[in-house]
């Protein structure tokens, strides 16, 4: 502690040396160095999310480990004598409160002092001086330190080339005794401030802590996550890589941040299992300032089938054509509707349709579903005159007349995405995200599906405080 400790076993004048710290070895840079291994983003893909949480660590944070480490005020009550036995000295001081700010990557953490001290010789000497006691006021000094911010392996915020400057403003000078007393209280104040620049250094990494945050995001993105109330159809984030940026000051805040590589789906039918996967070797890296998440949305064609099937007989079933069973094909931007019929015409009967995305309604329209060439001329020869239009009538329930809604799977996916990056992560941790634009990038049809691919965009960020 700064001014706590006997400075009289350092000699006036004399520059004390600061204590030794351990430094953690430091990240390399992306792509690493020789003799150590780093993690690498995957290749940008259109089907990879890249999503940047910017994170702001406010230096307020750190006050609270730091003071305990500098008490505000401290004294030396009982005299203690130098060993070469030129004075015996007492002191007090207090300071103001600590004033922390980072610019790029450097911590600067200074405050100012006001002390006065008393000397006088060996053997009890009535020859007795003091600086700072009353009526003079009190003595000033300045102290500072600085020291480079970098991230360590264990996800923790390093410190390391720290440098001191103490100065006293205002001499102490004796001059009843003769002496000078500054270089003796500066010895003082040299050596406390290098124990406390130690001392901090031990601390930094221990409230500045990311591995917690990391990996909360980490799991949070291999959970799946239900998207409809049923359960019948899930949000998978697959992460597979993470990455941050060197630390960057602004004044009372340091910021970095995490960019977490996931390749989205969503995936029908029972709940996917959750992979097992630990959060990977950290590397540093750039980031981007908006996420970026492609979303791919799939519906089955066997859920269309199965209720086609159903209407169609029920629509059918007095008719001289009846459906026995109903199959949706797809083909890029087209859809193809195939019925198994019976009654006073028997075999194979087909329906198409090109795929449109309807901006407004966010739905599929399949508005100009309509008979085949080959379907269109087996039904002129059905002599039951209501038997086509019943099918069709039947075939264009079953699509909600031509439509296929998949807004509310995207509207699905935001929730679940925002509810991810948003609220408390920790005491004191909060993190907010938003969508900014959910953009339709492909609308196609596989042989089992209707597929929609989106693209979402925005920003995240957290904050400590």
């Amino acid at each position: 502690m700064l001014l706590a400790a006997c400075a009289g076993n350092t000699a006036p004048g004399t520059n004390p040396t600061p204590v030794p710290t351990p430094v953690p070895t430091p990240l390399p840079p992306a792509g690493g160095t020789a003799g150590t291994t780093t993690a690498s983003a995957p290749t940008p893909t259109s089907d990879l999310a890249v999503v940047p949480v910017r994170v702001t660590f406010v230096l307020r944070t750190l006050t609270p480990s730091l003071d305990s480490l500098f008490p505000v005020s401290d004294s030396l009550s009982a005299a203690r004598c130098a060993a070469i036995g030129l004075v015996c000295h007492q002191y007090m001081y207090r300071r103001e409160p600590l004033r922390l700010r980072a610019d790029g990557p450097q911590l600067f953490i200074d405050t100012k002092l006001a002390y006065r001290a008393r000397l006088g010789t060996i053997g009890g000497s009535a020859r007795v001086a003091s600086c700072g006691y009353a009526p003079e006021p009190m003595r000033r000094a300045t102290t500072s330190m600085s020291t480079s911010l970098y991230w360590r392996r264990d996800w923790k915020i390093g410190a390391r080339d720290t440098k001191l400057a103490a100065v006293l403003v205002d001499p102490c000078t004796v001059t009843a005794l003769g002496v000078d007393a500054t270089k003796t209280l500066q010895g003082v104040i040299d050596k406390q401030l290098a124990l406390f620049a130690a001392e901090a250094d031990t601390t930094i990494p221990t409230v500045g802590d990311f591995r917690p945050l990391a990996d909360s995001l980490w799991k949070s993105f291999l959970e799946p996550t239900a998207l409809d109330s049923t359960n019948s159809l899930w949000l998978m984030l697959d992460p597979q890589a993470v990455q941050v940026t060197p630390f960057a000051g602004n004044g009372p805040s340091i910021i970095t941040t995490m960019v977490l590589y996931a390749r989205p789906r969503v995936i029908a039918g029972a709940k996917p299992a959750v992979r097992s996967k630990p959060l990977p070797v950290l590397a540093l890296g750039v980031a981007p300032l908006e996420y970026t998440v492609p979303v791919s949305v799939e519906l089955p064609f066997a859920e269309l089938e199965r209720r086609a099937a159903l209407l169609l007989a029920e629509e059918t079933t007095s008719g001289s054509v009846r459906v026995d069973s109903v199959h949706v094909s797809g083909l890029r931007d087209s859809v193809r509707i195939d019925l198994t019929v019976s009654g006073s015409l028997r075999g194979r009967l087909s329906l198409t349709s090109r795929l449109r995305w309807d901006a407004a309604t966010r739905e599929i329209r399949l508005d100009d579903l309509d008979w085949s060439l080959e379907s269109r001329g087996k039904l002129s020869r059905v002599k039951a005159t209501l038997g086509a239009p019943l099918v069709g009538r039947a075939v264009r329930r079953a699509t909600n007349g031509g439509r296929v809604a998949l807004g509310a799977q995207l509207d699905s996916v935001r929730a679940e995405l925002m509810r991810k990056l948003n609220g408390p992560m920790a005491p004191g941790v909060v993190m907010g995200s938003s969508v900014q634009a959910v953009q339709i990038i492909d609308v196609t049809a596989t042989a089992t599906a209707f597929v929609v691919k989106a693209r979402l965009t925005g920003q995240s960020g957290v904050w400590f405080q």
